[in-house]
């Protein structure tokens, strides 16, 4: 059973144990004081733009369509680096048409929102009793009664990441709401490369054994660093924090202070 720490913070989710894991002052910042984001990050704001016409283009608006409808809100400075990662698009949707010509797909799932109670039923994405939660970037289920989950990635590719303990989370709320699916086949989709890595195949009784202990112990870690307060956890990370203005540690990392001296006087 959770704790009562880890009941009294839910609905989790992977970006919110994450978020605890990393700086206990952000989770407050996000998911306490529920403050809005003083400072979205140019990263964020495009990896955004990208989902969105990514999210267009599957559900079957055209390519230049939504690119251009995703690449509006952005800067002109934003728009340069989006406009290296749209290549990608079209060619990760022209893999994806080969791949179903191959594959009988049963069902196409984008931004497909997911949520399980304590006990790992499952209930509303927005429902009180939601314990974890999270939106599937991309599924497909196949008729052979396999599942095929991809999750979209704008950042730097890091050769050998651990996949499956990445999106373990996915994996086990879609155990959850598809039971008949025995086979779970989980990929990465490295935008910047248009290359999808995939980890092996995941069986329902990998996902009892070993998912699920390591997603609930993973909740009581996030719960157990935030049980004390907003400490503050600065590190690398800070220079990308959306709300490193409002974090006075974060300020004391970035801005290495200087030492005056004064002449002593006669």
């Amino acid at each position: 059973m959770p704790s009562t720490r880890a009941l009294i913070h839910a609905p989790w989710s992977a970006s919110k144990v994450a978020t605890a894991l990393r700086c206990p002052r952000l989770f407050h910042f996000k998911y306490v004081d529920k403050l809005p984001e003083p400072e979205v990050m140019p990263e964020a704001k495009i990896g955004k733009a990208i989902h969105k016409a990514l999210e267009l283009v599957l559900l079957g608006t055209p390519v230049q369509e939504a690119i251009a409808g995703a690449r509006a809100g952005l800067s002109e400075a934003e728009q340069v680096r989006f406009d290296t990662l749209t290549p990608s698009i079209p060619a990760f949707t022209s893999r994806l048409a080969q791949f179903r010509r191959r594959r009988r797909v049963a069902r196409q799932l984008v931004e497909y929102s997911l949520a399980i109670r304590e006990d790992l039923s499952v209930t509303q994405f927005y429902s009180g009793d939601a314990y974890y939660r999270g939106v599937l970037d991309l599924g497909y289920l196949f008729e052979d009664d396999a599942l095929a989950l991809v999750d979209h990635k704008t950042g730097q590719r890091i050769p050998g990441s651990p996949i499956v303990e990445q999106l373990e989370g996915y994996v086990v709320l879609a155990a959850a709401a598809f039971r008949h699916v025995r086979t779970f086949w989980i990929g990465v989709h490295w935008i910047a490369e248009r290359a999808v890595e995939w980890g092996a195949p995941v069986t329902p009784e990998a996902v009892i054994d070993r998912l699920v202990p390591d997603l609930l112990d993973n909740i009581e870690a996030g719960a157990l660093a935030v049980s004390d307060g907003p400490r503050p956890n600065p590190g690398p990370w800070c220079d990308r924090c959306s709300y490193r203005e409002l974090c006075p540690a974060s300020r004391e990392l970035r801005y290495e202070p200087v030492e005056y001296y004064e002449d002593d006087e006669d």
